[in-house]
C-alpha cells in the first residue's frame, strides 16, 4: 500500500513544526498521563513559599522559592497564566514519551506519590552567578525517589531581554519565553532523573545545541529561545532506563477486508496478563484508517493459559468513524467514514501504556484473533489473518532474548520478511506504516543504532495451532548502546545550568548510566501470508483464491535486566566483575 497523500502531508507538517521549534502548536499523544508512576511537579508560586535550601551563594538562595509573575519580566507582554501554561507545555512535550506525568502547582506537592521530581519555576534572577537553574544533584540512576531543583526565569530577562536581545521586541514572544524557561525546567528535571551534561551527538542526529542537556555555556540566547530543545538519543536512552517509557507495546497493521460487503467495525481479541484492562494511550488516526479511537472491553471471559502463563481475554474495538477516511485531503480512498469496502486495504494501530516501573518484564498484548463486523454488527464470513507475537522471553541457559511468533488461526500461515531494528528512542505510531520515516511524534528524525537492522526470517510456515517460532533477537551479555560511569567529579560539573563556570552544590550521586536491553525500543515488521485465502477482488468483482497478506508493525519497549534482583542492571554487575560484555 502506498503511503497516502495525507500521511505525507502530516509527516511534512510535523517535520516543519520540529524544525521551527514551535512549542504551542504541538501536542503529546500520550493521552493517559495519570497512569504514569513518576510525577514531575512544576511549582509556579503565586508568592514566596518555603522550599528546600541548596543554593551556594547569596544570589542562588532557593528558600524561599520566589513567585512566578510575568510582571517581573518587562520584555514579556503576555499574562502570567499564559506563560505558566506554555512553560508547562514545553516540559510536557520533552517528557511526553516517558513514564512521567507533568503537573503544575502553586505550592509544594503533597507526598501522595512516592516518586516526585519537584522544580520551582520562578521569575527571580541570579544573573550575578549566571544561573538559569540548579538541581540538588545529578541523581545518577534516579536512585532517590524525591528530588528538587530551581529555575531563575528572570535571569533570561537580565541576560537577553534588553534591546537587540533574543527575548526583546519582536523576539519577545510567548513561544520564545516558553522555550527558554521551559528548556531550563526540563534540563533541571533531567538532572534529577539522572542526566549529566553532555554534548554527545549520535549518527544522524541534529546539533547538540538542540538538545536538552548541554552545559549552560554551550548555548547562546538564540539556542535557548528559538528552539524547543529535545532529548538527544543518548539522553533519551538513559531516561528510558531510569524512569521507563509510557508505552510497552505499539501495534499497527495493514489489513484487507476479504469480503465483498463493507466492514463497519473491527474487533481484536487479545490476551493480557492482568485482570485490569490494558490502557490505550495512542491510536492511529491517519486517513488510511476507516476508524479512530479504539476502545478496550473486558475482561470478556475467564483467565486462559497461553505459553505457560495466565492471561485474561479482552476485545479491542474500532467502530468510531474516521471523518478523514475518503474525504478532504484523503479523497481517492474508497468508502465513506466508518466503512472498509470489500477488497480494500486499510490501516489500524494502537499503543498500549506501560505501568510496570521495574521494566524487567514488559506486559505483552497477545493478538489472538480478528473479526470484521457488518452494518448490523454481525461477524462477517471472512477475516484477515494475523500472527501473534509475545513481548520476548529470556533464555538464561542460552543467554538470549527470544521473540515468540505464533499462528493462532485455523489455517497454515507463512511469516515472511520478519525484520528487526534496535532504536534509541520511540518511533512515532503514525510512522509505523509503509514508507514511514524513522522519526518521533514531532517529526524529529533519528536513526536505528548502527548495525542493528537485520532480517530474522525470510519465510517460514507455521501450522495452525502448532508450535511457534522462538527467534533470538539479542544476547544477554551484548554490549549496551549506552554505558557510562559518572564519577563524583563528573557529577559536580553537571549540576548547574549557567552562563559561566563556577562552584556548584556539594551534593553528588555518582553511578553508572545505561540504556534498556537490548535498546530503548525494538521495532519489528513482518508479513502474515495466507497462501490459499478466499477474498474479494474489487477489480474482477468476484471472489478469488490466492495469497492474501497482512503487514504487522510492532514496537516493543526494552527492559531492565536484573535477574539477581539486587537493584543493579546485570550488565553493570558484569562490568564491575571485570567482564566486558560482548
Amino acid at each position: 500500500m502506498k503511503e497516502s497523500l495525507q500521511l505525507r502531508r502530516t509527516a511534512l507538517a510535523l517535520a516543519l513544526l520540529s524544525l521551527s521549534g514551535s512549542a504551542l502548536a504541538a501536542t503529546c499523544p500520550a493521552y493517559n498521563p495519570s497512569n504514569k508512576a513518576n510525577k514531575l511537579y512544576l511549582v509556579f508560586p503565586n508568592a514566596p513559599i518555603a522550599y528546600p535550601s541548596f543554593g551556594f551563594s547569596a544570589g542562588s538562595v532557593t528558600n524561599p522559592a520566589a513567585a512566578f509573575n510575568a510582571a517581573d519580566l518587562p520584555s514579556y507582554t503576555g499574562t502570567t497564566t499564559a506563560l505558566r501554561d506554555a512553560v508547562k507545555h514545553v516540559v510536557e512535550l520533552d517528557y511526553c514519551e516517558f513514564n512521567v506525568q507533568v503537573l503544575p502547582t502553586a505550592t509544594l506537592p503533597p507526598a501522595t506519590f512516592p516518586r516526585r521530581n519537584v522544580v520551582a519555576v520562578t521569575t527571580k534572577s541570579d544573573i550575578a552567578d549566571g544561573l538559569f537553574g540548579l538541581a540538588q544533584a545529578v541523581d545518577t540512576g534516579d536512585a532517590v525517589a524525591v528530588d528538587y531543583s530551581y529555575v531563575w526565569g528572570k535571569t533570561y530577562q537580565d541576560w537577553t531581554g534588553g534591546p537587540g536581545g533574543a527575548l526583546n521586541g519582536a523576539n519577545s514572544t510567548l513561544d520564545r519565553w516558553a522555550n527558554s524557561i521551559g528548556g531550563t525546567a526540563a534540563h533541571e528535571a533531567g538532572h534529577n532523573y539522572g542526566l549529566a551534561h553532555n554534548t554527545i551527538v549520535g549518527p544522524g542526529e541534529d546539533t547538540y545545541k538542540h538538545h536538552v542537556m548541554p552545559a549552560g555555556g554551550a548555548l547562546t540566547a538564540e539556542d535557548r529561545a528559538g528552539y524547543r530543545r529535545h532529548f538527544s538519543d543518548h539522553e533519551f536512552s538513559v531516561l528510558a532506563a531510569n524512569v521507563g517509557l509510557s508505552l510497552q507495546t505499539m501495534w499497527n497493521w495493514d489489513l484487507v477486508n476479504p469480503n465483498a460487503a463493507p466492514a463497519h467495525s473491527l474487533e481484536l481479541r487479545v490476551l493480557y496478563p492482568s485482570a485490569t484492562a490494558p490502557v490505550i494511550d495512542w491510536a492511529y488516526a491517519g486517513c488510511n484508517s476507516p476508524w479512530i479511537n479504539p476502545t478496550v472491553i473486558g475482561p470478556i471471559g475467564p483467565a486462559e493459559t497461553f505459553q505457560g502463563g495466565t492471561y485474561y481475554p479482552y476485545t479491542v474495538k474500532w467502530s468510531t468513524p474516521n471523518p478523514g477516511w475518503g474525504t478532504g485531503a484523503c479523497v481517492g480512498l474508497p468508502g465513506p467514514p466508518g466503512q472498509a469496502p470489500g477488497g480494500v486495504k486499510f490501516h489500524i494501530g494502537a499503543s498500549f501504556a506501560g505501568v510496570n516501573f521495574s521494566l524487567s518484564t514488559p506486559n505483552p498484548i497477545v493478538i489472538k484473533d480478528i473479526t470484521l463486523r457488518d452494518v448490523s454488527s454481525t461477524a462477517m464470513a471472512l477475516n484477515p489473518r494475523l500472527h501473534a507475537f509475545d513481548a520476548g522471553t529470556l533464555d538464561t541457559v542460552g543467554g538470549t532474548l527470544n521473540l515468540g511468533v505464533f499462528n493462532l488461526a485455523e489455517a497454515p500461515l507463512l511469516v515472511r520478511d520478519l525484520q528487526v531494528m534496535e532504536l534509541p528512542r520511540v518511533l512515532a505510531l503514525d510512522q509505523m506504516v509503509v514508507g514511514g520515516r524513522i522519526a518521533d511524534f514531532l517529526g524529529e528524525p533519528f536513526q536505528p543504532w548502527p548495525e542493528t537492522t537485520r532480517t530474522l526470517v525470510r519465510e517460514a510456515k507455521l501450522d495452525p495451532r502448532g508450535k511457534g517460532l522462538s527467534l533470538p533477537i539479542a544476547q544477554l551479555n551484548q554490549r549496551r548502546h549506552v554505558y557510562e560511569v559518572i564519577t563524583e567529579e563528573d557529577c559536580k560539573k553537571s549540576q548547574a545550568d549557567r552562563l559561566t563556570a563556577g562552584p556548584d552544590t556539594a551534593d553528588c550521586r555518582p553511578g553508572t548510566n545505561i540504556d534498556l536491553f537490548p535498546s530503548t525500543t525494538v521495532y519489528f515488521t513482518a508479513n502474515t501470508v495466507d497462501p490459499n485465502a478466499t477474498y474479494w477482488d474489487p477489480a474482477k468483482r468476484a471472489y478469488v483464491r490466492g495469497e492474501l497478506a497482512t503487514r504487522t508493525y510492532y514496537q516493543l519497549s526494552g527492559r531492565r535486566l536484573d535477574q539477581d534482583k539486587n537493584g543493579v542492571d546485570d550488565y553493570i554487575d558484569a562490568r564491575r566483575g571485570g567482564q566486558s560484555g560482548r
